[in-house]
């Protein structure tokens, strides 16, 4: 066989393999089910909160259960075309009690970003996909310095926070309740001799939020250490902080 006829071979080889291939489709995980958005969907949770409310002769931990339901109740456009869903936020001190909707806020969704509107505060609470090691500046929208009162005091809350997916797409077990594909949320962990932001989140396929857990603490030691940085150093925040808070919500039932 010349050269000619092998090249020719060898070109009708390719042709046919190539006519013959099957096209593989290529399917890429935007990760949209983490933050899934539908008129009646509802989320149940148990929350855990400790309140550090300044007193007279010391700092008060006011400890308190309660639980929240949040319920997207219906749609609506945004001035720039935007469509948001308009979620109810009910509350009750006791699963025995009845539910009181404490407050309305909003959800919406694009091709990259996800958020949450409440207390005219508007958070990027996910980017998609949400890999590991993705970061932004879920606070772009507004003020990080700007003041919330707990308990009558003004805290920089939203001091220093910078999100990070820290896992994606392991498993979780919430009280009861199993997920499979969950997303975990780091959105500040900063901390310094006289203030402490930690907050974090976790968001499963299919489902959306299922825990979150603030920590927000200052302290100028006084009421534990009479100012004795040296003896306040090496308390934890729980024994040294003179305002802010520790809040926990576990997701314990959803529709």
């Amino acid at each position: 066989m010349n050269f000619k006829a092998i090249a020719l071979y060898v070109l009708l080889g390719f042709l046919f393999s190539c006519d013959n291939r099957e096209t593989e489709e290529i399917v890429i995980d935007y990760g949209y089910e983490y933050y899934p958005l539908a008129v009646g969907s509802s989320w149940t949770y148990q929350v855990d909160s400790i309140i550090f409310d300044p007193a007279i002769g010391g700092t008060a931990l006011d400890s308190t259960r309660s639980y929240v339901r949040e319920v997207i109740a219906d749609t609506l456009e945004l001035a720039d075309g935007e469509t948001a869903f308009r979620v109810e936020h009910y509350y009750r001190h006791h699963d025995t009690l009845a539910w009181e909707i404490a407050s309305v806020y909003t959800l919406a969704a694009d091709d990259e970003k996800a958020y949450r509107t409440e207390d005219n505060l508007r958070f990027v609470k996910l980017v998609f996909p949400p890999k590991k090691g993705s970061d932004w500046d879920g606070n772009a929208f507004f003020d990080d310095t700007r003041d919330i009162l707990i308990a009558g005091e003004s805290v920089e809350m939203f001091k220093s926070w910078s999100y990070e997916v820290l896992e994606s797409g392991i498993s979780r077990q919430i009280g009861d309740l199993s997920f499979e594909e969950v997303v975990v949320v780091q959105n500040a962990d900063d901390e310094n001799l006289i203030e402490r932001r930690y907050a974090i989140e976790e968001y499963a396929r299919g489902v959306g939020l299922i825990s979150k857990e603030l920590l927000i603490a200052d302290t100028q030691c006084n009421v534990c250490c009479n100012g004795d940085f040296s003896i306040c150093e090496p308390l934890s925040w729980r024994e040294k902080a003179e305002k802010g808070m520790i809040v926990k919500w576990q997701l314990i039932d959803y529709q």
